[in-house]
């Protein structure tokens, strides 16, 4: 198994050289750091910075500032950052990218997209974005999860890199009753109201279970949470709650012209939040082992004249 962690070698991003070289300790993993000098104007200005740059990356990886027990490799390449990076986690068959915090750059961002996003497009691996200070391996670890393929990637890849046998975790599900606009605008009295939110409330429950149930395998070790409001705000409401050190999410990508006109839950939050994100793209860690619906599964009974029956 092999990690890379790329690195801009600025003090922001040795947080993530920290747990990647943790990370390469807990699971045995080979461990690649890699940074990437953009040409300048003159072949002199460049030797000059790889010689800068292989000196600091060489100083990274000894003590005091290297603490992990595996030695990693050290890589430092000219080009285009995103292209050697990605190139280089396709070609050596990377299973975990690990990232700094991204340094906001906003028109080159929205004409180019960041780091993470092209690694994300890609696909082929999970992507963990590091802004804390890493000592120890996780040990509050939160999964934001729904019933996609992305979800079952998110799960595999939480028990595969992070959760040890021993560990706990909480899962948030984000969860809006449908029609429930509408029963506020009919004639339809609280205590019902409540009992049909209540009801779908319970449903996602269940989902959830049925969705470790068959994809962890130990879905005892979880706890469940469900929040009754949109995704992003439902996340950011858990994590300020339960204050994990590490978020993990599925996204199913779909490109920057897709975020563009709709948006991204994965994409605001890793933005929003100040904990570790562990980013898994839909398919890069094993296969969903079944499907399960979240809501969908009824509509309100009797909404005749602007009632609702009562649930029971």
């Amino acid at each position: 198994m092999r990690i890379l962690c790329a690195t801009d070698l600025l003090a922001k991003t040795d947080t993530a050289i920290g747990r990647a070289g943790i990370l390469a300790d807990q699971l045995g993993a080979d461990l690649t750091l890699l940074h990437v000098v953009v040409p300048g104007e003159s072949q002199m200005a460049l030797e000059q910075r790889l010689q800068h740059a292989s000196y600091e990356m060489q100083s990274r990886v000894r003590p005091p500032q290297w603490r992990a027990q595996r030695s990693p490799s050290v890589a430092v390449h000219t080009g285009i950052a995103a292209s050697i990076i990605l190139d280089a986690a396709a070609r050596s068959d990377v299973r975990v990218l690990v990232l700094g915090p991204h340094r906001k750059r906003p028109l080159r961002d929205a004409l180019e997209g960041t780091i993470t996003e092209k690694a994300l497009a890609a696909r082929n691996c999970p992507v963990l974005v590091v802004r804390n200070e890493a000592r120890n391996p996780y040990r509050r670890v939160l999964l934001a999860l729904d019933a996609s393929e992305a979800s079952a990637s998110a799960i595999h890849a939480a028990e595969w890199l992070v959760l040890t046998p021993e560990m706990s975790a909480t899962v948030v599900h984000a969860h809006r009753p449908p029609y429930e606009g509408m029963l506020y605008s009919a004639d339809v009295g609280p205590e019902t109201i409540g009992r049909y939110a209540e009801n779908w409330k319970r449903d996602a429950n269940q989902a959830v279970h049925e969705l470790l149930s068959h994809e962890s395998d130990d879905a005892s070790r979880y706890a469940i949470h469900i929040e009754q409001r949109p995704a992003a705000p439902a996340i950011l409401q858990a994590i300020g709650y339960f204050s994990p050190d590490l978020l993990v999410m599925g996204t199913r990508g779909g490109g920057r012209p897709r975020r563009a006109l709709v948006g991204s839950v994965a994409n605001r939050v890793l933005h929003e939040t100040n904990c570790d994100v562990l980013i898994v793209p839909e398919g890069s860690v094993g296969k969903m082992r079944s499907k399960v619906e979240f809501g969908g599964r009824r509509s309100p009974r009797g909404i005749e004249a602007g009632k609702i029956d009562a649930m029971n």
